[in-house]
């Protein structure tokens, strides 16, 4: 089965006003351009979301992008296999913190769907075990589909959590340069070979349609501090706080979508803001065979913050707390 998405227009349905984030050269950024450097800060603190141009300064994409498509075809042949084989590789069974395996349709919040046809389905691979040795004492189990794919998927994680780091760097070069009031700096709480819950997750969703009852993704906020998503449908939305509605948040070329985290807004003293996004039918529109992609850096997992009520968290109790609060509300959906 191909990974390319076909799309149908349905009815002539008004189109959601669409989110309007800005645009991040990350080539500018790592010339430490300064108006990009304040582009990047503003984006953090307005929106908690920006588009993230990963082309070279010579205009030529740089090659995780491309890598990005051959991850949708080998975690393809591992959604085609049989129900019963896939689910012999349930994250919820491999290893106490959800980070390895994969997640049926109508798992988590919202996903109850009108069965297999509306929902979402997903592989998650942990960046600790392909990238780095397992620290869990739960050995890395991928299906046999999937073995031959661990040197691919082992680079693109490392590409982009190098992204990821450069990010952080640059956020750390402004509150130096401003004399911002940060606890410490970000990026040595992110190093490649610490200790993590960062992940990449692909996701297949057969069916995103406004005929399918509770379609999509649910809405929440992401746990871990920054996410890079690449998708080249629609769907995606953002809720905007002032406004009280939801904004799409449409596909760019040549840009994947960056957006803060809970740890990174506490790590920020909630300077920047983590905000709530969901995945919905796009009006008038059904996307078959949508596929995104999503590499979720996180802190390293004895890093503590404080959250909006005052309370203290290491970053692997926020995890593990998240994700329950997904399975329970997922279970009442």
């Amino acid at each position: 089965m191909s990974t390319t998405a076909t799309i149908t227009k349905t009815t002539q349905i008004p189109s959601p006003e669409s989110a309007d984030f800005t645009t991040i050269s990350y080539s500018r950024i790592k010339q430490g351009n300064s108006n990009e450097l304040s582009a990047l800060r503003r984006a953090c603190e307005k929106d908690g979301f920006l588009y993230l141009d990963l082309q070279s300064a010579n205009g030529e994409t740089i090659p995780v992008t491309q890598e990005v498509s051959l991850v949708y075809k080998a975690v393809n042949n591992f959604f085609q296999l049989d129900e019963n084989k896939k689910m012999k590789y349930d994250v919820d069974t491999i290893g106490p913190w959800k980070l390895n395996g994969y997640t049926p349709f109508g798992r988590n919040a919202g996903l109850a769907g009108d069965g297999k046809k509306h929902g979402v389905e997903g592989y998650t691979f942990p960046r600790d075990g392909i990238c780095n040795p397992i620290i869990d004492g739960h050995p890395l189990s991928l299906p046999h589909v999937l073995q031959d794919e661990a040197t691919l998927l082992a680079s693109v994680m490392d590409k982009l959590h190098e992204i990821s780091l450069g990010l952080l760097d640059a956020l750390d070069q402004i509150s130096h340069d401003a004399r911002l009031n940060t606890s410490s700096p970000f990026a040595p709480k992110h190093l490649p070979m610490d200790p993590s819950t960062s992940c990449m997750t692909v996701q297949r969703y057969p069916s995103l349609s406004t005929e399918g009852p509770n379609a999509g993704l649910s809405a929440h906020t992401d746990v871990g501090s920054l996410t890079i998503l690449f998708c080249g449908d629609r769907g995606l939305q953002t809720f905007n706080q002032d406004t009280q509605e939801w904004r799409s948040v449409e596909p760019r070329d040549g840009c994947a979508v960056v957006n803060v985290g809970d740890s990174l807004r506490f790590l920020s003293g909630r300077r920047f803001r983590s905000v709530v996004h969901r995945v919905a039918p796009y009006p008038g529109e059904t996307i078959e065979n949508r596929f995104s992609c999503a590499y979720f850096m996180r802190p390293r997992m004895d890093v503590e913050f404080e959250d909006e009520k005052g309370g203290r968290w290491k970053s692997i109790d926020w995890h593990m707390r998240k994700y329950k609060s997904y399975r329970e509300v997922g279970n009442t959906a």
